[in-house]
C-alpha cells in the first residue's frame, strides 16, 4: 500500500466505526461518492463550511461513526438558523435538469473526445454525490431534535407520530409513474422515461415491459396522505422534516437515473479498453480517465479522510463482525400489527421475485424495485431505517406490519423461517427453523 494510502486509513481507523448500511457497490461507484463530502466538495454545490471529515465503505457495508457526524452538528445547526432545507432541494433540482441535458447531449454528440466526456461526467456525478451526502448529514442533526421537541407535546406513539407528520408534501419518482400508470401513458413510454429505477446499484438492468404491466395491475387507488394534527410549536420543524424525507429519495433518484442515462458513454469506455460493461463496476471512475486500470475485487474497501481517499482490496478492520445467534431481533415499529408467516431474505433486487403472498420480506432496505413484493407480503422486516425511510413510508401507504433498524435481521433470519412480527412491540421472534 502507498504511504499516503497507509496515512489515510491510519486517519481513518482512529474513529470508533459500527456497521450501518449494506450496498451492493463495487469500485466504480465508490469512486464516484469518494471525495464528495470534503469541503472542496461542498463548496462546489453552496453549502461553503460543510464537510463530513470521513467514511468507510468495506467488503459491501458502510460503517458509521458518531465521531465523525457529531463533529458537524455544530455547523449544520448554524446553517439550519439561516437556511431551508428547501434551499438545497431547489438546488438540486436545478443542477439536475441542467445536467440532464447535459449528459443527453454528450450521448449525442459525436465530435466531443471520450475523455473530455468522462471529465464532463466525473463533475455531474461528484457533484450528485456531495447532496447524497448532505440528507445524512441534515437527519443527524434533525431527527434528534424533532424526537426531544414532539415528546413535549406527544405522549403515546412518538414513532409512529413522526413518521406520519413527516410525510413527504412533494412526489417522488416511484409515485409519479403510478400517476401516470394510472392515467393510461401507454407502459413503452413508461419504460423510456422510469426503467433507470431498477437500476439502482449503477450495473442492474432496467425494467422490462412485462415487469411494468405486473406493476400497473397492482397499483391501487391514489388515496392522499392523512396528516396528524401537529401542535403549533412544532409545525417549522415538521416542515423541515418533510422536505427532507423528499430530499432523501430525490437525490439518489437523480444520481442513479445521470448514470444510467450515461451508459451510452460507459459502454463506449469499456469498448476502449476491451471489457464489458459489467466488467466496468471493478474499476475506478478516475482510471477510465486516465488510462492507468487497476482492478478491485467484489471484496474492496473504500476509506476518505478530508477527501483523501484510499481504495484496497479486502476488509479494513482485523476482527470481522460476528454473527448473531439468537432467536429474537428488536428495532422500531414503523406500522404496527401482528403477523406470522414464512421469511424470505432478499439480499438483492435479483430475488424479490421469491417473495410470495403472505410471507415476510426481510432485507436490508427496502427502494422503489421492491415494491411489488412488498405488495405480496405480510409484513416487513429491515436492517436498517429511520422512521421516513422507504420501507415506513410503504408499511403505513400500505397497512403492513413493519420493523425497521433491527441491523442484524438478515444475518439471524433464514429463508424459510417460521417468524413472528410483532411491530407492536419492534420485535421479531424465529418461530421455527
Amino acid at each position: 500500500m502507498a504511504k499516503k494510502s497507509q496515512q489515510v486509513l491510519k486517519q481513518v481507523l482512529k474513529y470508533k466505526w459500527e456497521l450501518w448500511l449494506k450496498r451492493n457497490f463495487y469500485a466504480f461507484m465508490m469512486s464516484l461518492l469518494a471525495g464528495s463530502a470534503s469541503k472542496e466538495a461542498f463548496t462546489k454545490i453552496g453549502l461553503k463550511g460543510w464537510e463530513l471529515k470521513s467514511f468507510v465503505f468495506t467488503e459491501g457495508h458502510w460503517y458509521w461513526s458518531d465521531e465523525v457526524f457529531d463533529d458537524i452538528v455544530p455547523t449544520l445547526k448554524d446553517w439550519l438558523k439561516a437556511h431551508r432545507i428547501s434551499e438545497i432541494s431547489d438546488s438540486l433540482e436545478i443542477f439536475y435538469q441542467k445536467s440532464y441535458a447535459q449528459v443527453v447531449s454528450l450521448c449525442r454528440d459525436k465530435k466531443t473526445p471520450l475523455n473530455k466526456k468522462l471529465l464532463i461526467l466525473d463533475d455531474i456525478f461528484h457533484k450528485t454525490g456531495s447532496y447524497i451526502w448532505s440528507a445524512h448529514m441534515l437527519e443527524h442533526v434533525l431527527w434528534k431534535e424533532m424526537k426531544t421537541k414532539t415528546a413535549k407535546y406527544i405522549s403515546t406513539d412518538i414513532d409512529k407520530y413522526i413518521g406520519d407528520a413527516a410525510y413527504p408534501d412533494k412526489k417522488n419518482a416511484l409515485e409519479l409513474m403510478e400517476a401516470e400508470m394510472r392515467t393510461g401513458i401507454d407502459l413503452k413510454e413508461i419504460r423510456k422515461k422510469y426503467s433507470w429505477m431498477r437500476a439502482r446499484d449503477g450495473f442492474a438492468r432496467p425494467y422490462s415491459l412485462e415487469e411494468l404491466k405486473e406493476h400497473k395491475s397492482n397499483i391501487k387507488k391514489h388515496k392522499n396522505h392523512i396528516y396528524p394534527e401537529i401542535p403549533k410549536p412544532l409545525v417549522n420543524i415538521y416542515k423541515e422534516a418533510r422536505e427532507l424525507v423528499y430530499l432523501r429519495t430525490r437525490r439518489t433518484d437523480a444520481f442513479y437515473e445521470l448514470i444510467f442515462l450515461s451508459r451510452p458513454i460507459l459502454k463506449e469506455a469499456a469498448k476502449k479498453y476491451g471489457m464489458s460493461f459489467q466488467d466496468l463496476k471493478y474499476y475506478q471512475f478516475s482510471d477510465l480517465i486516465s488510462g492507468k486500470l487497476q482492478k478491485y475485487s467484489s471484496n474492496m474497501s473504500c476509506v476518505d479522510y478530508q477527501g483523501k481517499v484510499c481504495m484496497m482490496d479486502g476488509n479494513i478492520f482485523s476482527k470481522q463482525v460476528s454473527k448473531e445467534e439468537t432467536s429474537e431481533i428488536k428495532g422500531m415499529t414503523a406500522q404496527l400489527g401482528c403477523v406470522k408467516g414464512i421469511a424470505k431474505v432478499v439480499l438483492s433486487i435479483k430475488e424479490v421475485s421469491k417473495v410470495q403472498k403472505g410471507d415476510i420480506l426481510v432485507t436490508y432496505m427496502t427502494s422503489p424495485d421492491f415494491l411489488q413484493a412488498m405488495k405480496k407480503a405480510a409484513a416487513f422486516v429491515t436492517n436498517e431505517g429511520g422512521l421516513t425511510c422507504h420501507a415506513a413510508i410503504i408499511a403505513r401507504e400500505l397497512k403492513k406490519p413493519c420493523v425497521i433498524g433491527t441491523k442484524i435481521a438478515t444475518t439471524v433470519i433464514k429463508d424459510g423461517d417460521l417468524i413472528e412480527v410483532d411491530a407492536n412491540h419492534g420485535i421479531v421472534k424465529i418461530l421455527k427453523r
